[in-house]
């Protein structure tokens, strides 16, 4: 099977990223509409000195992806995560669909920070790669 169910309306995909803790770094995931609604996505992160992410706000019409860009200063070693907040919307503009949570799901991306991570490496964000490694696995 390609998609958990869970996974059905947002598919995100690497769903932990980790980072060196004296350099810091960059992580690249990607956000995919399965669903046959527009959605409207949020993005909070447990830790807003450390981390920065891109965008912040998004809306997804069906079938299509958006890369969601984690970046993490130099810090301590600890695990933070990133919660990606998402749900069905007819608004024109994300952030105006979340004046209201009802209806909202989450999802969770884990950011671990490590003395021993000698460099972040950004996944791949083609959908045909990710997909064919998915089904390769399969």
């Amino acid at each position: 099977m390609l998609y958990d169910f869970d996974d059905h309306n947002l598919f995100i995909t690497p769903k932990i990223a980790y980072f060196p803790t004296a350099m810091g770094g960059a992580s690249r995931h990607m956000m995919v509409n399965g669903s046959s609604h527009r959605i409207a996505v949020k993005i909070k992160c447990s830790d807003n000195e450390l981390f920065r992410v891109s965008p912040v706000y998004t809306l997804l019409e069906p079938g299509n992806a958006q890369r969601l860009q984690i970046v993490r200063d130099p810090g301590p070693a600890k695990t933070d995560k990133i919660v990606v907040i998402y749900k069905t919307t007819c608004a024109s503009s994300a952030r105006d669909a979340f004046e209201c949570d009802l209806g909202a799901e989450r999802k969770v991306i884990a950011l671990i920070a490590k003395e021993d991570v000698t460099m972040s490496i950004a996944p791949t964000t083609n959908l045909k790669s990710i997909l064919r490694q998915n089904v390769q696995k399969c």
